[in-house]
């Protein structure tokens, strides 16, 4: 196929939109370093655009995990501004980035690709990396002028890596930063193996193998050098070299070696990825079932909870739950599971034994975000509208920069006949998704709804007049 066309189309407008929501440049001549604060206000910037135009998931137990997983390894990084934003991205693709301020991509086949924990952790600790070693504001000073567009650009090449093509992403991110790339290819060399070192540094102070980096690497490079076209997109943007995977390796020479358990929450991920992913429940039950025989297990164990997924999500209910019951035995308290538990009867129409269960789980573990968000759904099955906007509403002030969570409520409050909530719930949306003249208008639309009310009033005039300052 011929891509270029279709590159310099999409890309002219990705560009373009993120000219349009404000999205701010690295720097220019007269800017110098970029400060913290303003890696902050671009990371912030990006991510709305990133939400706006690439495919993202809504999974709060993928979610949940990724960001405690983040969290674990941030708390043993070098970085001092450790508000983190985590996106999940709907792509097959190995691939993981980050932007300034603290912005984390994760596409779900980084678990199609990971063996382990501690893989998927030394692609994570690389990216947050580069965020402590702040390579983008050191590109700035490395490059001014032509780093003003790869913000942008970076934007653009993630849209067309999960639309139309890994190979289309990458020409439009080349083609974006070609003048940036050959005035800073010797510091961009430089700045992935320092992330691979401090990103090792990170994985050790965090209690995970250290030698996981050189050991992913090492796997993923043996891979493409067989098949060029099937070429992880992680390794064509991070370019992994012989000389690069050595290096990795004799940073951990003198660390001892030891014996890391398989995980068994990266391990139901994976099978949860794999079973969200099919294109139809059916075409992943063989390969469960046969997981379902391995030697180890953990390996047994997330095979048979795919199969529980598949097998939900083709409406066979009791035989779900027929595999599901050893599980729960084995692991009473693992949330993955009593929501998997939760939802089979929920979508059985047994909400109120789905309701009970949930509730016993939040009892041992109160405002769980994934625990919260399958109550809130099962609420809403059993129309008991009130209680439902009401968890929702309460996640609102530890997410708040969670935009699937608005938009959740916001469908929440239109069950309710909520009018003026909708509206709200919207705008709030439609801030975290950069179109700020959307948030205006559902905002307008609310105003008129409370009048006479004087705190909601007051409420929604505070947050236009922010926004009509924001949208400039």
């Amino acid at each position: 196929m011929h891509y270029l066309p279709a590159i310099l189309c999409l890309l002219s407008v990705s560009v373009l939109a993120a000219n349009d929501q404000n999205l701010p440049t690295l720097g220019d001549a007269a800017s110098g370093t970029v400060s913290l604060t303003k890696e902050r206000e671009i990371g912030q910037d990006f991510l709305r655009s990133l939400r706006a135009q690439a495919p993202t998931m809504d999974d709060p137990i993928l979610q949940d995990y990724l960001e405690h997983l983040i969290y674990r390894l941030a708390a043993n990084s070098q970085l001092t501004d450790r508000r983190l934003d985590l996106v999940i991205i709907d792509s097959p693709v190995l691939n993981a980035f980050a932007a300034p301020g603290g912005v984390v991509g994760v596409h779900h086949g980084l678990f199609s690709h990971g063996e382990s924990e501690h893989e998927i952790s030394a692609i994570l600790a690389h990216e947050l990396a580069h965020l402590s070693q702040r390579h983008f504001a050191r590109g700035v000073e490395a490059g001014r002028k032509s780093t003003a567009i790869s913000m942008a650009g970076l934007l653009a090449s993630i849209v067309l890596m999960t639309t139309v093509g890994g190979d289309a992403g990458i020409a439009a991110l080349q083609s974006t930063q070609a003048v940036a790339i050959s005035h800073q290819l010797r510091h961009s060399r430089g700045r992935e193996v320092e992330a691979d070192r401090v990103g090792i540094d990170t994985l050790l102070e965090a209690g995970m193998d250290p030698r996981a980096m050189a050991y992913m690497f090492e796997r993923l490079e043996r891979a493409s050098r067989y098949d060029a076209d099937e070429m992880p997109e992680f390794l064509r943007t991070h370019p992994v070299t012989r000389a690069r995977i050595a290096d990795a390796y004799n940073q951990t020479v003198s660390q001892p070696r030891a014996d890391f358990p398989l995980n068994i929450d990266f391990h139901l991920m994976k099978a949860r990825v794999k079973a969200m992913a099919a294109p139809a429940p059916a075409e992943v039950l063989p390969a469960f079932r046969a997981g379902m025989t391995h030697e180890h297990p953990v390996i047994r164990t997330a095979n048979t909870y795919g199969l529980v997924l598949a097998l939900t999500e083709g409406a066979k209910f009791d035989e779900a739950m027929r595999y599901l019951r050893p599980l729960l035995e084995d692991y009473p308290n693992k949330i993955s599971l009593l929501i998997a538990e939760a939802d089979i009867h929920r979508r059985a129409q047994r909400p109120d034994i789905a309701l009970d269960r949930l509730g016993i789980a939040l009892d041992v573990n109160p405002r769980n975000y994934p625990l919260s968000m399958a109550l809130a759904q099962t609420l809403l099955a059993n129309q008991q509208t009130d209680k439902a906007v009401s968890v929702l509403l309460g996640l609102t002030s530890e997410r708040s920069n969670d935009d699937f969570l608005w938009y959740h409520l916001a469908e929440a409050y239109g069950l309710a006949r909520d009018i003026p909530g909708v509206h709200w719930a919207r705008a709030e949306y439609f801030v975290l998704n950069g179109n700020y003249e959307q948030a205006i208008k559902q905002l307008e639309y609310a105003l008129p709804l409370v009048r006479r009310k004087f705190q909601q009033e007051a409420k929604i005039k505070q947050r236009l007049h922010e926004l009509r300052d924001k949208s400039g």
